[in-house]
């Protein structure tokens, strides 16, 4: 039996998989908390905001989430510094992706367009690209959140990380209320404008005080946080790892965000259904995601020990687990989906028909939680071993044939019901991590076929 450092736990069982992702959901939650705030305020002021916010987010992610891909590279080079003991690095290392989180801000022109693009054929037109304009002046603060976030987590300082994380999201929800609102007599109510404003005032805040931290570390002596000159070399180290991951996330997004554009365009019950799942995946991906990243962490360990038994192990603990969780969600999908959908749009919504929608595409949203932290607990594994290019180049295709394609063919030129916007997910949910296991099994051959030839482990060989 392999010895455990990872907790006091047995290796690779579900409940150490549980006390490793629980500090992890804590964290996930304040931030997700904060964008259903969004969509909750937004609701009760207006059904037609809400849903603009809804779908104008679909291309607000694909930018932000591009952009804090590849400025979070950052916390591999502060592990790797205080791995290898370079801990001079550390600062310089994060000053070049300052600066690259800063120069993200000229995405603002590609963006513009993109949005004229993107809005043009949907009802949401005027809200939506209010929302999104105002979101991209700011977009290059979340890279720069991130940068500045990895800095501490790179030092294993999360308990700081998540104090400020809540102080930035109580502010938040503070704004969101009074600026969507407005205040009786002093402000006017600003609706989505307000929403997007709120969100950047208090990102601004969040990376105010990380700044700070960063700059006033106790050991900023010895890290360097100082050393604020561009770097060419370090800069082009890091990005060269950074672009690779970002393009690879960017790839999935975009065929997402073009699938999502079809629906919208449609009109309706169509934007509805996209805002009421998208506002449901912020609040069930926190789940997925803690899982995924505590996965990476009995992945990654027992694989620097070539110890497939507990990375097996490890495996199937994270689908019991995800089954747990899938039969206790049945409460609020299956059992109370109605106070589930006034939670969510609010009581607006007076059509039969459209009720009828929202209750169908609780089924098939809480069928796409299982089937989506499936995905992504093998994505873990992936990224893991090591297999990014592998991810970048499958994902153009298997997001192309099983995300974009089925809603082209859909919505473009069929006529599928409004619900079945979040049945279609189970094509991608289905079909990735198949070919994905496929490519895993591959490698774990491999790595039984050379081993015996004097390989140390897994890392050697793929």
């Amino acid at each position: 039996m392999t010895a455990n450092v990872l907790s006091k736990s047995p290796s690779g069982s579900v409940k150490e998989l549980f006390l490793l992702s629980t500090p992890i959901f804590f964290s996930l939650l304040s931030s997700n908390l904060m964008l259903f705030c969004d969509r909750y305020f937004l609701s009760r002021y207006s059904l037609e905001a809400f849903n603009a916010v809804g779908v104008a987010n679909y291309l607000v992610m694909l930018f932000q989430l591009t952009c804090i891909r590849f400025s979070s590279i950052n916390q591999v080079f502060i592990g790797r510094s205080l791995g290898n003991g370079k801990i001079q690095n550390i600062g310089p290392y994060t000053w070049q992706m300052i600066w690259g989180s800063l120069l993200t801000f000229l995405l603002i022109f590609p963006a513009a367009l993109a949005g004229k693009l993107y809005f043009a054929n949907t009802e949401v037109k005027a809200l939506g690209e209010t929302y999104f304009s105002i979101m991209m002046l700011g977009n290059f603060l979340f890279p720069l959140g991130a940068t500045l976030a990895g800095f501490q987590l790179g030092l294993g300082k999360t308990k700081i990380l998540s104090f400020v994380a809540l102080v930035s999201n109580f502010l938040n929800v503070i704004l969101d209320y009074y600026l969507i609102n407005g205040i009786t007599g002093i402000l006017d109510p600003l609706g989505v404008k307000g929403a997007a404003i709120a969100t950047l005032i208090s990102q601004s805040v969040y990376c105010a005080i990380l700044f700070f931290l960063f700059i006033n570390n106790p050991l900023k002596k010895e890290y360097k946080t100082k050393d604020f000159y561009f770097r060419p070399s370090l800069f082009k180290e890091c990005s060269k790892i950074g672009i690779t991951s970002s393009l690879s996330r960017l790839v999935g997004l975009f065929f997402w965000t073009l699938s999502m554009n079809i629906v919208a365009s449609r009109g309706g019950d169509y934007i509805t259904l996209i805002s009421f799942g998208s506002s449901i995946c912020i609040l069930t991906s926190i789940i997925n995601e803690s899982v995924s990243k505590g996965l990476t962490t009995f992945f990654s360990y027992f694989l620097g020990q070539n110890n497939w038994k507990y990375v097996w192990k490890s495996l199937r603990s994270g689908i019991v687990f995800l089954i747990w969780a899938f039969g206790l969600l049945a409460l609020p999908f299956i059992i109370y989906k109605q106070h589930l959908i006034e939670m969510t749009v609010g009581t607006n919504i007076t059509n039969p028909s459209t009720m009828n929608f929202l209750r169908l595409a609780c089924y098939w949203l809480w069928i796409t939680f299982l089937l989506e932290g499936i995905t992504f607990s093998i994505i873990s594994l992936l990224i893991s071993m090591k297999e990014t290019a592998f991810l970048f180049k499958a994902g153009i295709f298997i997001t192309f044939l099983t995300s974009y394609l089925p809603y082209l063919s859909g919505y473009k030129i069929g006529n599928l019901a409004p619900d079945k916007i979040w049945m279609l997910t189970w094509i991608c949910f289905t079909l990735t991590p198949t070919v994905h296991l496929f490519k895993i099994l591959k490698s774990y051959r491999q790595c039984k076929k050379f081993l015996p030839m004097g390989r140390k482990n897994l890392f050697e060989i793929i």
